[in-house]
């Protein structure tokens, strides 16, 4: 009986050491544009770059929304905002409440995702170790599936959006490093959420980083954030040495996308122009890309379009869990798959949320996007735009007045998006 209680547990650790880490790299605030391996003249992100050139990458990846919090818990979740309830970051009225009703505000807010699924939730059933370290909005992370996490998430606290957790990448990467030794030494495969608080403002890097900009930019602000991009580069190079000195490189599946994107506005620090919380290209397109080196055959893919909403369920098709059904993400290692899907769509809602409306989708919504192909078209409720992203990659040309038959057929798909992904929303 010992002898087989032995095997047991023998046959258990290795296959446990056989499946793979995942390494979740996270950007915060950043154009799609702006690293080296997509073609920026100027912003060093070497780190990055490798990774990029070790792996399939999708140059046409879209957010789920042009906003932190639905973009993260849409990675989480594998739904889309008008799903989860999680539609923007604050609740109405929260700045000009009490602290009590604050607290009792951002209780109801976070409360949706208790009942969602999710990777993390899926993983940690897996028998897989998680930490949470940067951005988290949805309370304690320990609640959703996170073995061990830098969020406490207490809004009686100061939590809100991430709290030490933020400290990850700007002044520290030990959490990271404990944790990788003491999944090794526990015989367990591993997630690690890198939300790192990079390049999203205060833009202060260190002066080394500042002066390698500051004369070639063109004006401070930008500089402030270019130098930002390659502090976030510096951290993501900072886990990949260490897994490699502890002789787990082989074995991790880095993962790597934007929550939002960004355009500095160059008259002010700190601020974004035409970008962020938009429908715009420069606020929901952003580089994905999945690499294991050795594993994974590099491809670099400038065409098919890629979401958000794959990450979830590429992530537990590539640990050897099935994804729950209300995902409906495809996996991005399957190329074949996206080209023959060639859309995507993106939710975008206000900032703040009005707590006793989520079961209204229409209720601080700004605009619904799909991308089929190269032709885009954003509905608002005030009417549609329609872009060729051929010829106008940064969608300043409105064509939907020439083209109405193609608007219908468009608006019809986005009928048909809403229709096939119910909300799953719980009180």
């Amino acid at each position: 009986m010992w002898i087989t209680v032995a095997i047991l547990a023998f046959a258990v650790q290795s296959a446990h050491a056989e499946r793979p880490n995942i390494v979740f790299l996270l950007s915060d605030d950043q154009s799609y544009g702006d690293y080296g391996f997509m073609g920026h003249p100027h912003i060093k992100t070497p780190n990055i770059d490798r990774l990029a050139a070790a792996g399939v990458v999708y140059e046409r990846g879209y957010v789920t929304a042009p906003l932190c919090r639905p973009s993260l818990a849409s990675m989480a979740t594998g739904l889309y905002p008008h799903q989860t309830g999680i539609r923007g970051n604050d609740p109405v009225g929260y700045k000009e409440s009490s602290k009590e009703k604050q607290i009792e505000m951002r209780a109801h807010m976070t409360s949706p995702m208790a009942s969602m699924p999710s990777f993390i939730k899926s993983l940690k059933e897996g028998g897989y170790a998680t930490l949470q370290t940067g951005k988290w909005w949805e309370g304690d992370p320990l609640d959703h599936g996170f073995t061990d996490a830098m969020t406490h998430g207490d809004p009686s606290k100061g939590g809100r959006h991430g709290d030490k957790g933020l400290d990850i990448g700007r002044k520290t990467m030990e959490p990271i490093y404990d944790f990788i030794d003491q999944s090794k030494a526990d015989e367990k495969p591993f997630l690690i959420w890198y939300g790192v608080f990079l390049p999203h403002s205060p833009h202060n890097a260190p002066d080394r980083l500042f002066n390698k900009y500051k004369d070639i930019a063109p004006n401070e602000p930008t500089a402030r954030y270019w130098a930002n991009v390659e502090w976030l580069d510096e951290g993501c190079g900072q886990i990949v040495d260490y897994l490699k000195k502890e002789g787990l490189y082989e074995n991790t599946i880095f993962i790597y996308t934007c929550d939002n994107g960004w355009v500095q506005n160059p008259n002010k620090l700190n601020a974004s122009i035409r970008s962020k919380r938009e429908p715009v290209e420069a606020g929901i397109r952003t580089p994905i890309f999945i690499t294991q080196e050795g594993t994974i055959k590099p491809l670099r893919d400038s065409e098919t379009l890629a979401s958000n909403i794959d990450i979830a369920p590429t992530i537990l098709k590539a640990c050897g869990i099935e994804p729950p059904k209300a995902m409906s993400g495809l996996d991005l290692r399957e190329t074949a798959a996206l080209k023959k899907r060639d859309r995507v769509f993106v939710d975008v809602y206000e900032h703040d949320s009005d707590l006793d409306k989520l079961d209204d989708l229409k209720d601080g919504l700004v605009a619904h996007v799909v991308i089929d192909s190269w032709d885009k078209l954003t509905a608002t409720l005030s009417g549609n735009e329609l872009y060729d992203l051929k010829t106008d990659p940064d969608d300043r040309r409105n064509i939907a007045a020439k083209n109405p038959e193609k608007v219908a057929r468009l608006s019809k798909l986005i009928d048909e998006w809403l229709k096939d992904t119910p909300a799953l929303m719980t009180d």
